[in-house]
């Protein structure tokens, strides 16, 4: 009888409809290729090709296929700091924010992931990935989603634990859609086309301009971007005070439910993020410069203030003290 029993549970089990059992999804395939920055033919490398700017930093290609997407990104390494943040460039034809992030990790250490436009690694940068098997282009930085776990698993992959700071580099276009925003209107002959600007009010933004607008926040297009939960109060976004100690332009991001984004992914989950914009200036080498000049100054004042890294200088050295010649003194007689 007892063996009978032990018969039937086999043939339930046999039998049994397959929702019952786990179905676990294939590993993820990458393709890994080291690079060398200096004959790679992208603009952005070419831009940057002095051996003295990727000294102790290492570059790989990762490719991967998920869902309907192809995807192409650079993951730059400092590897005698490699604690340092995690420094996220989503958009491919953010020029000033690709660079900003390779000084930034040669100063502060950490890891770079840059989105590559992954139709060809030659072509011409976009904002999007326009590497679908079918539907619309995908914006990177919107598929931070429950359906896409992969993609976000490959950006995050160096998170680490305790999660290191993540901080993501924008440029945008100038000024705000006036017919957006709530706040006082702009003086007459406002032509701005953004949507990222510390004059805009709306359910979504709420914000802090500095007070001194001292560079680089004499450019109101020139933010720091930090989340809060939409049942708490901006203060609890994360280093919110200490940013606003410092006079930042600040954007604060009221978020109910998630957008897909890399700073609504975090919020829900309790990560360490700011995410840092500034004007688009071209990519001659003054604009490139300036936009630059500007997202590292930003970035200097979120390492002051929010992150300090053991072992990693986060202010430039005082200038060396010239030796002075010693004073001679009158022999007495």
């Amino acid at each position: 009888m007892k063996m009978w029993a032990i018969l039937v549970g086999l043939v339930v089990a046999l039998i049994a409809p397959a929702a019952s059992a786990q179905i676990v999804s294939a590993p993820l395939q990458k393709i890994v290729t080291p690079v060398d920055p200096m004959v790679m033919a992208t603009d952005d490398f070419t831009r940057l090709a002095n051996p003295a700017i990727w000294d102790g930093l290492s570059i790989n290609r990762i490719e991967f296929r998920e869902d309907r997407a192809f995807w192409r990104l650079y993951r730059i390494v400092n590897l005698r700091h490699p604690a340092g943040p995690l420094w996220f460039v989503p958009h491919d034809n953010e020029n000033a924010a690709f660079q900003a992030a390779v000084f930034a990790v040669r100063s502060y250490g950490g890891v770079v992931i840059a989105i590559e436009e992954a139709r060809s690694i030659d072509g011409p940068d976009s904002r999007m990935n326009p590497d679908v098997a079918y539907g619309r282009l995908i914006d990177p930085n919107r598929n931070f989603r429950d359906d896409t776990p992969n993609y976000a698993a490959t950006i995050l992959a160096d998170l680490g634990g305790p999660p290191r700071l993540i901080v993501a580099l924008h440029t945008n276009e100038a000024g705000y859609d006036a017919s957006e925003s709530t706040c006082t209107p702009p003086n007459a002959g406002y032509t701005g086309r953004g949507e990222i600007s510390v004059l805009l009010c709306s359910d979504l933004y709420s914000p802090r301009p500095s007070i001194r607008a001292a560079w680089p926040y004499d450019d109101t297009d020139s933010v720091a971007i930090i989340s809060y939960l939409g049942d708490r109060s901006p203060a609890s976004s994360y280093c919110a005070r200490p940013l606003s100690d410092a006079d930042m332009n600040i954007m604060f991001e009221h978020v109910v439910t998630s957008d897909g984004s890399l700073s609504n992914y975090a919020l829900f989950r309790g990560l360490p993020y700011v995410n840092l914009e500034t004007q688009d200036r071209g990519t001659d080498p003054m604009g490139l410069g300036n936009a630059r000049s500007r997202l590292l100054a930003m970035i200097g004042t979120v390492m002051a203030r929010c992150a300090p890294i053991e072992g990693i200088a986060l202010r430039p050295p005082a200038p060396p003290v010239r030796p002075q010649a010693p004073v001679k003194r009158k022999k007495r007689r």
